[in-house]
């Protein structure tokens, strides 16, 4: 447990300054200098407030009890601040108020009315290609748009998402300072998938009708950009020639980016709909109450109940979704596993033997080149995921340096 350090309870004490979001039965309070936020009862912001005002903890504390008839640990109360970093420590300046960040005008220009109606004629038009001409229409044969050299095409299925990838969550991150919000990007893994993420931690202090379109922004782009390769693509000739290998190039990424807006279903792993998904159901923390929840009742099973997760934590809605979430996690880890094992696996295999073979038959340092190639641009995402669970494990079975209160309840929303 953190210990506060001694202070005049007489004294006010400073903070910095804090936003407030009214929810239902919960306040999100926090600083968006820094995205640290904290979910409280209405009593517990009411009380946040009148210390921000200036009175001192024991006049608020005197001022809880005749408003609510209850008495208040202003020693905890005041430790779940310290934690959330609320109050200003000594030496330390109050945190200015923040103003306009950076590509907010930029953001709202993105999403402005007349953006929306250019993007409806976008997709317009190439829905109306597709339909001329269904060969335009994304399917899996696109993917493989030369047969000449295995790196050439992979470099065109990998490389060839990167910019798309981007875009996809630079969208998140403009529809976020839209609003006045900080992002930061960073490259995580769902199982056994390399994924970036942009974390939009803000999110939570903003109305909840306001955040769907943060969530949703990427998967609004990757529908763009699915629309205007097409339409680029039609503009081509496929005959022959090198203007014939970009057409069928453009294809082959339209198909691609089809592949990543479909795995945003895969929702148990904490894609832009899981999001959108708990802000609709008014859940905080879906997934990790979902995940505690399968560990008590395993831990139940095997007769270990010191091992069970505090279940005092969980937030009341988070405990109703997560009794069938729960089970939809499972089904869907399964789903995966069994993939891995009958698909990806096999693959995998099949990509090595096509590989030693085609080394085999030419051990030439062009052809060893073009296979090692070949092999890293294909095998690159299992070895980096494993890479990072590993660094997660390692960072988990590391001693805690400190406990955390069971009072404090922290909240976080990525895009």
């Amino acid at each position: 447990m953190t210990t506060t350090p001694s202070r005049d309870f007489d004294r006010p004490v400073p903070l910095h300054p804090l936003t407030y979001l009214e929810e239902g039965e919960e306040v999100t309070v926090g600083r968006a200098d820094i995205d640290s936020y904290g979910l409280f009862p209405p009593d517990g912001a009411a009380l946040l407030r009148r210390m921000e005002a200036g009175a001192p903890p024991n006049a608020a504390a005197r001022w809880y009890t005749e408003e609510y008839g209850e008495q208040v640990d202003m020693a905890e109360f005041l430790e779940v601040l310290e934690e959330l970093e609320l109050v200003v420590k000594d030496g330390e300046q109050a945190a200015a108020a923040t103003g306009p960040v950076r590509w907010q005008r930029l953001g709202a220009a993105v999403f402005s009315p007349v953006a929306w109606a250019l993007y409806g004629l976008l997709v317009i038009a190439a829905v109306t290609a597709m339909v001329r001409r269904p060969d335009l229409a994304p399917q899996y044969q696109n993917l493989f748009f030369t047969h000449r050299s295995l790196v050439l095409l992979t470099l065109g299925i990998v490389l060839g998402q990167v910019p798309w990838i981007l875009l996809h969550e630079a969208a998140h991150a403009l529809a976020g300072r839209r609003l006045g919000l900080n992002s930061t990007l960073s490259i995580s893994r769902r199982f056994y998938y390399v994924v970036f993420v942009t974390a939009l931690d803000g999110l939570v202090a903003v109305p909840r009708r306001k955040r769907y379109l943060p969530m949703l922004a990427g998967m609004i782009v990757d529908v763009l950009v699915i629309s205007g390769l097409t339409l680029v693509a039609a503009a081509l000739p496929d005959a022959s020639g090198a203007a014939a290998v970009i057409h069928r190039l453009l294809l082959s990424m339209a198909f691609a980016v089809v592949l990543r807006l479909v795995w945003q279903f895969y929702f148990f792993l904490r894609t832009d709909l899981y999001y959108l998904a708990i802000t609709v159901l008014g859940c905080n923390d879906l997934q990790t109450t979902a995940r505690q929840m399968l560990r008590n009742r395993l831990m139940r099973l095997l007769g270990r109940p010191e091992r069970m997760a505090d279940e005092s934590a969980w937030g009341e809605r988070d405990r109703q979704i997560a009794r069938w979430y729960s089970w939809l996690m499972v089904a869907g880890y399964g789903f995966l596993t069994v993939t891995l094992l009958t698909a990806a696996i096999p693959t995998g295999i099949r990509l090595t033997e096509v590989a030693v073979h085609k080394l085999g038959a030419d051990f030439s340092p062009a052809n060893a080149a073009d296979v090692l190639t070949f092999l890293a641009l294909n095998f690159w995402e299992p070895v980096f995921a494993a890479c990072l669970a590993l660094r997660a494990w390692r960072r988990r079975a590391r001693p805690a340096a400190s406990t955390a209160s069971p009072a404090k309840e922290t909240a976080h929303a990525a895009g």
